[in-house]
């Protein structure tokens, strides 16, 4: 099962409405996608959401752009894996370690593609190479973006009508805009609904997302992602919150997790795939969070159906991600399930929508993936 060929290339998907949180200047919906040929006719798809502007805590990560994943792909980890044994995936990650240090997302994408063809070959979805499915469905949570107040409401009620009980709430540039959002949608939608603001780092350090995050308590808010900048800014917020903390920028990888365990950085760790490098090291994150109980979702930067489906492959076989994921519902134009709940693109590169229930997206159980690729609608949105 030799790799005959790698090909990376960008596309960009329209968007439902421009999505942002703090400290992103760019906007989503740009991804490369991986494709890996074998010489057996198999292809395998993988995906990489870069963002140059947003690499961890104070900036010790560095961004990756649509750019450098392409350059990467082509021109280093190519000509690097033709000819290697497309099922050795751990050797890949190995050839790609040594030629370049870092750059998990363009590691993330080739991995993908590669669990994508080791699926196929021995006929399985991947969340069962992963040890099988952990739970029957993943429940999601909706992302609410930077919007004003009455906006804010308005996507959050049209979500939670979806059928989803879980919001991601952007926040982090307006303590007082947040607060007040938090205490409106509690009014809202009452006390059932799971309202997860994320300031992005966006208070600065442990004195003032102290007391944010007691303020943001008392509106009613029911989890705090990455209030503060740094691993011991977030433990002392995370020691005095009344609220459950999750990490996001301060965990990136098996070694953050570790440094997050031991220091009781946060409550809770938000895994990205693209964060660790891909399904293996993601994996290694999500068992030393089992290790000491640390609650888990699966997150991301609102990919395309193949990060997507990544992801939910992840979501569905790791025990410690039981928290609602937020990750969108992938589904061509015309055929979304749900009015606003993950529904971030008119359209997307699959030809049917990814199967909800109850809030929630249910198992993809073709071999692979699990999903078909248009093509039409890949070179429709392919950037030239």
């Amino acid at each position: 099962m030799k790799i005959l060929s790698i090909e990376a290339a960008v596309f960009q998907l329209p968007r439902r409405r421009n999505f942002k949180w703090a400290g992103l200047n760019g906007e989503l919906g740009r991804f490369v996608l991986v494709q890996v040929r074998t010489e057996d006719g198999l292809t395998g798809y993988g995906e990489a959401t870069a963002l140059p502007d947003w690499g961890g805590d104070a900036g010790r990560r560095g961004g990756e752009s649509s750019a450098t994943v392409v350059h990467l792909v082509n021109d280093i980890f190519a000509p690097a894996l033709q000819g290697h044994d497309a099922t050795a995936i751990t050797a890949a990650h190995q050839i790609m370690d040594r030629l370049v240090v870092g750059n998990s997302y363009a590691k993330c994408a080739v991995d993908i593609a590669l669990y994508d063809i080791l699926g196929k070959v021995v006929g399985l979805p991947v969340y069962r190479l992963l040890g099988g499915a952990a739970r029957p469905a993943v429940s999601i949570a909706h992302m609410v973006g930077l919007l004003p107040e009455i906006q804010a409401i308005d996507e959050a009620v049209g979500a939670i009508g979806d059928g989803v009980g879980a919001l991601q709430i952007k926040g982090g540039v307006d303590a007082v805009r947040d607060v007040s959002l938090i205490r409106a949608l509690r009014r809202e939608l009452g006390q059932a609904v799971t309202l997860r603001l994320d300031a992005n780092q966006g208070y600065g350090g442990a004195r003032e997302a102290q007391r944010v995050v007691g303020q943001l308590a008392e509106a009613g808010v029911s989890l705090v992602e990455q209030p503060a900048v740094g691993m011991a800014h977030m433990a002392e917020v995370t020691r005095t919150a009344r609220v459950p903390v999750v990490a996001d920028e301060s965990c990136w990888d098996a070694a953050d997790a570790m440094d997050l365990a031991n220091q009781r950085g946060a409550d809770c760790i938000s895994i990205y795939l693209a964060k660790a490098g891909g399904f293996a090291a993601a994996a290694a994150v999500a068992a030393i969070a089992e290790a000491r109980q640390i609650r888990c979702d699966i997150n991301g930067s609102i990919e395309s159906a193949v990060g997507n489906a990544a992801n939910l492959h992840f979501a569905m076989a790791t025990p410690s991600v039981n928290l609602a994921c937020v990750i969108p519902v992938s589904a061509p134009a015309g055929r979304h399930p749900w009015s606003i709940a993950g529904r971030y693109y008119e359209d997307d590169i699959v030809r049917e929508p990814f199967p909800v229930r109850d809030g929630a997206l249910l198992p993809l159980d073709a071999p692979g993936l699990g999903i078909d690729v248009d093509e039409a609608a890949l070179a429709r949105y392919r950037c030239t």
